[in-house]
């Protein structure tokens, strides 16, 4: 079976709704679409919208597109050829390892994965030997099992001579392809060398189980930085990545509870201890990609970082990108100077789930650490400018019933009513709509249109929606098109008459790939309800058509003294069209 037919099987087999679901189960019909906040990017109001009809999906805020195929591809950063494998498997067809075409862009993904899985594999067998006794001491000081270090495949870089690159060139893998999977640096001198030295190994894996970089905590304390995590490169950024999300996935999947600390070892402690919802960033701020991914699989978030002010900063930051993406997320504080690993060593599992049950809310959190900082009674000016600061977590809210309640919050431990702190936030937001609009912070705005003119934009949009209205088209031919893309779509409907819509729009996308994004975008828009399409199809092309007319009379017109003999007969021709036209719209 070749990548063409199983492409078809996939598509008889699976629906592009029920794939997407998969991955954002709370995707609701809305219409004849159905619709979601984006996964791609952060968004309040959902413009993600999947076509059934043409099993393709759009984005409207992002103006991310495409099939299932794609879908899976973004959301999972796997090849082609993976995804038909993937999904091959869920459509429950058999799958045949079978050389097929592969891009450029493919190859190298693929030549990637298999270095790094060679230099897990390297430093899994260093960390077992006698080179690795003191990264073995290490984990051992910080009490982790052979089980955990196992479970994890931690390891460890040597130091000294490039023993990994030697390793991989003696495996058939080239320098070029070491420095791109970031395993190897290259020196302004011209020499390769590895990348990690002298450091504990910790294998980072994306929810399909690979690994895609490492971070290396280094030995020696005089060695600079103590954490080193992999460059980013095709397979790796870290504002999409989290740490220990593959070992985590499944028990997130069964409770839909996440917990987000801060380091590796914290990690690794946690799943130790049984808490096997842990996962970390990559000691850099949470994103907002990082809360998309977070919100497709989790319904309750925790953050627990350290409880140096660092840490407190942290919880706040990632509190607000958390609400903002419309998540309920809840901050656990351990009270005392211990990071979360050191805290399960020396107090226990129980004593940890009871800091994750008294988790609070983003604006107590909030509260509790400003009022630390400023004990004993406050002064008006002190409170006013405390409430402000705690306005920003406010403003931040999404759900309008949380806000109210933390509106009463305030009014309550601050002893002022109700009504000044709606009045204060009421500032605060316009001034934060003004200073957005100031600093060009508005939503990804929507693909460019070419220049195309409306009637022709109605017209094509139509179509798109439903190919079979190309019969309502009349005498309307391509050259009556003033826009290139305009004509392309037209004449290709024309040619595929009949064609069900889930075909259509596949086969336009196939044929004009510079013009995807707009295809699938007039693809997925809907329709006015109160629209009759037959009859708007019909009159948008006799428009188009009439239009085209005149612009050719006026061109004739122009040069009348200078016609040839069959431009004068196609000049009264068109004079006799155009009026009997008129004609007909005034009777």
């Amino acid at each position: 079976m070749n990548s063409k037919s199983i492409t078809d099987s996939i598509r008889e087999k699976l629906d592009i709704v029920d794939v997407v679901k998969d991955y954002i189960p709370n995707l609701r019909q809305a219409g004849r679409n159905h619709k979601a906040c984006c996964p791609f990017h952060n968004e309040k109001t959902p413009s993600f919208t999947v076509s059934q009809d043409k099993q393709i999906f759009y984005c409207f805020g992002c103006n991310e597109g495409g099939d299932m195929f794609t879908f899976v591809m973004k959301m999972e950063g796997l090849t082609f050829v993976e995804t038909l494998k993937k999904l091959s498997l869920k459509a429950g067809l058999q799958w045949q390892e079978t050389e097929y075409h592969l891009s450029e862009k493919d190859r190298e993904r693929l030549a990637i994965k298999k270095v790094l899985a060679a230099a897990e594999e390297f430093y899994k067998k260093l960390l077992f030997s006698s080179n690795g006794e003191k990264a073995r001491l290490y984990l051992g000081g910080r009490k982790l099992s052979k089980a955990t270090v196992e479970r994890f495949a931690v390891g460890f870089a040597p130091p000294g001579e490039p023993a990994l690159l030697q390793e991989l060139q003696r495996k058939g893998f080239s320098k070029e392809l070491a420095v791109k999977a970031g395993l190897a640096a290259l020196r302004n001198s011209g020499q390769v060398t590895d990348y990690f030295r002298n450091r504990v190994m910790f294998p980072i894996k994306n929810a399909a189980g690979e690994t895609t970089a490492f971070g290396g905590r280094a030995l020696d304390e005089s060695q600079p930085p103590k954490y080193l995590n992999s460059s980013e490169t095709p397979l790796f950024a870290k504002r999409r990545t989290l740490y220990g999300i593959y070992e985590a996935l499944p028990q997130i999947r069964k409770t839909g509870r996440l917990l987000v600390l801060e380091g590796y070892m914290d990690v690794l402690t946690a799943h130790q201890h049984g808490i096997t919802f842990a996962v970390a960033g990559l000691g850099t701020a949470l994103s907002a990609e990082h809360a998309a991914f977070i919100k497709r699989h989790s319904r309750d978030t925790i953050l627990m970082f350290d409880a140096d002010e660092a840490g407190i900063n942290a919880s706040i930051r990632a509190s607000d990108i958390f609400m903002e993406a419309g998540m309920y997320v809840k901050v656990a504080d351990l009270g005392e100077e211990l990071d979360p690993d050191e805290y399960l060593n020396e107090y226990g599992v129980e004593a940890f789930e009871k800091k994750l049950l008294a988790a609070a809310d983003p604006l107590e959190f909030r509260i509790s650490a400003l009022l630390k900082k400023s004990p004993g009674p406050l002064a008006s000016q002190d409170k006013a400018k405390l409430i402000e600061l705690l306005l920003d977590t406010v403003a931040r809210q999404t759900d309008e019933i949380l806000k109210s309640e933390w509106i009463k919050t305030l009014s309550a431990r601050f002893d002022v009513t109700q009504e000044a702190v709606l009045r204060q936030l009421s500032k605060k937001s316009v001034a934060a709509g003004k200073e957005s609009r100031g600093a060009g912070n508005e939503p990804p705005p929507a693909a460019a249109l070419p220049e195309i003119p409306a009637i022709e934009l109605g017209f094509i949009h139509l179509i798109l929606k439903d190919p079979g209205l190309i019969a309502c088209a009349g005498e309307l031919a391509e050259e009556d098109f003033q826009s290139p893309f305009s004509k392309k779509i037209f004449s290709a409907v024309q040619d595929g008459t009949g064609l069900e819509p889930a075909k259509a729009t596949p086969g336009l996308l196939a044929l004009f790939p510079e013009s995807a994004g707009l295809i699938m975008k007039l693809s997925v828009a809907e329709i006015s309800s109160d629209m009759n399409p037959e009859q708007n199809a019909a009159k948008a092309a006799a428009m188009i058509r009439k239009l085209s007319l005149e612009r050719k009379w006026k061109s004739l017109k122009t040069r009348l003294g200078a016609l040839e003999p069959a431009e004068i007969a196609e000049f009264r021709r068109l004079t006799g069209v155009l009026k009997s036209t008129a004609k007909k719209g005034t009777d």
